[in-house]
């Protein structure tokens, strides 16, 4: 146990490094610098503690180490995070003999007012996979040796570790999907909430971890050793990435001094103050906080898309019934589109120039319910700039949304073609509203998201599943040319990126769009 006055020392010299940190990070507003200070500044308050508490031997004691997990692991420790610890035994007996220097080696970082969560395990324990309790795989794959035995740290890391997830890729990447998705879900599967949660909404720091641990996953299942991190993903998709983390490490760590605590909700106060304060933005960008949340919705769209692509694309075991019904998702494949596994791949990638053929594409995504793969979304990234020079209108555009707006899944086309860029090539006037927040109390989301939601419900309304949606079904059912609802509840809210009252200013712009599509007199009435 450290002496009363050192412990007193120690105490004042951690609060006044952790006060430089802080204020080194409100001047340069650097999260990632920020991040690493602190784990360095715990690294030494826990080396110290362990000289003087467990061993005072450089390598020792032997059989027995102490390891950093977690965002600790990564050396990314936020201000009020908690630190996640593991000690290690061999399973020689070593847990009855450290037993009483680890509940005090534990108590003085309490004492501290760190948030330590300790965990104690035999190398042999860590071999094994709780299906229910995959988070703990994943902090492992993040460990970091801090003190101890570094021969044992090496056999869980070097043999054990790589081993683990050979054995058990399938239910690794399986479980993690699962998670992820139920995650996703309590956050209404959407990135665009007025008030995200930072860290765990879809888009989050959460789903960048997710990122990483898939492509480290499948990368040792194929080198059947560690792979360079820095080379898990393709180049095209590292470097909007690395930009979004860096983002998202700089705002969780503004909301943890913001708030005193571990909140990772961004509240619309939040906002205020972190547009005020230019938290992750170059002086030129967001410049109000409606203009920094659509910064904050382009990097957490990024995070999302690339998570969810690799959760579809990374092979996982499936059920018989779900290979049954992805089989039949297969034999709609055509001369054009293939399906393979839900997701859509282009038969000759070259011709997606063509734009009736890529209107054609999100239309049969409508149809099926299915999803882009990774190289048919580079493919139409690539001719976007092209189509966008020369972009198509009149009835012929009309005919092809008409076509998209009447299929079922027609809310999620939209979505992809928006998250693609290619929906406001084709309608111009959506661009005031892409990623817009609005802040009142009748909306949960930005106002595109809620445009695409009320697409979503009057679809749903078809096969409605109970009394009263059926009532709405049957007056739906009755309308001759519903893609005109469809079309109406898509543009209904574009007067919201205009100064002024936006139901005039709605009408005015949409009226421009259907001048555009050369609709009918009577349709667009």
């Amino acid at each position: 146990m450290t002496t009363a006055p050192a412990f007193a020392a120690l105490r004042e010299s951690y609060a006044e490094e952790s006060a430089q940190i802080r204020r080194s990070f409100e001047e340069t507003g650097d999260g990632r610098a920020a991040l690493i200070q602190r784990t360095k500044l715990v690294d030494a308050i826990a080396l110290r503690l362990w000289r003087e508490i467990v061993s005072a031997e450089p390598d020792g004691p032997a059989k027995f180490s102490l390891i950093a997990l977690g965002g600790f692991g990564r050396g990314l420790l936020f201000p009020h995070s908690d630190i996640d610890l593991l000690f290690l035994h061999d399973g020689n007996g070593s847990e009855e003999k450290y037993k009483d220097q680890i509940r005090c080696f534990s108590q003085e970082l309490w004492d501290l007012r760190l948030r330590v969560s300790p965990l104690t395990r035999r190398l042999s324990e860590c071999d094994k996979v709780d299906s229910d309790n995959v988070e703990f795989i994943m902090s492992l794959l993040d460990c970091r040796f801090l003190a101890g035995d570094r021969g044992l740290f090496g056999r869980l890391h070097d043999e054990l570790l790589p081993r683990l997830v050979m054995r058990e890729y399938q239910m690794l990447i399986e479980r993690l999907a699962e998670v992820t998705r139920l995650r996703h879900g309590k956050y209404g599967n959407t990135v665009f909430q007025l008030e995200p949660n930072v860290k765990e909404g879809p888009g989050g720091l959460r789903d960048s971890n997710v990122v990483g641990w898939l492509g480290l996953i499948s990368a040792m299942d194929k080198l059947h050793t560690w792979p360079d991190r820095e080379l898990l993903l393709p180049e095209a998709l590292r470097a909007p990435l690395n930009s979004a983390l860096e983002f998202l490490l700089s705002l969780r760590c503004f909301l943890h001094y913001r708030h005193g605590r571990d909140d990772n909700t961004l509240t619309w106060e939040a906002q205020d103050e972190a547009a005020s304060k230019k938290i992750g933005v170059l002086e030129r960008e967001g410049a109000s906080a409606a203009e920094w949340m659509r910064v904050y919705f382009r990097h957490a769209r990024s995070v999302h898309r690339v998570a969810t692509q690799l959760m579809e694309e990374i092979p996982a075991a499936r059920s018989s019934l779900y290979k049954q019904f992805q089989s039949w998702r297969s034999r709609v494949s055509n001369a054009d589109f293939s399906v393979v596994d839900g997701l859509v791949f282009l038969q000759q990638p070259a011709a997606v120039r063509d734009p009736e053929l890529l209107l054609r594409l999100f239309h049969f995504l409508a149809h099926h319910g299915l999803k882009l793969s990774t190289s048919a979304e580079r493919r139409i990234e690539q001719v976007l700039p092209s189509l966008a020079a020369t972009p198509p209108q009149g009835a012929e555009l009309w005919r092809h949304l008409r076509e998209i707006l009447n299929e079922p899944h027609a809310a999620n086309a939209l979505r992809a073609m928006h998250h693609l860029g290619l929906l406001t090539i084709l309608l111009p006037e959506l661009k005031a509203i892409d990623a817009l927040v609005v802040r009142d109390f009748y909306h949960r989301f930005t106002v595109d998201e809620h445009s695409f939601l009320a697409i979503e419900s009057l679809h749903l309304l078809w096969v409605a599943s109970t009394d009263w949606e059926e009532r709405f079904g049957e007056l739906l059912s009755e309308l001759e040319q519903p893609e005109l609802l469809l079309l109406a509840m898509l543009l209904h809210d574009v007067g919201k990126g205009e100064q002024g009252e936006h139901v005039q200013a709605s009408v005015a712009i949409a009226d421009s769009a259907l001048t555009r599509l050369d609709l009918e007199p009577g349709d667009r009435e």
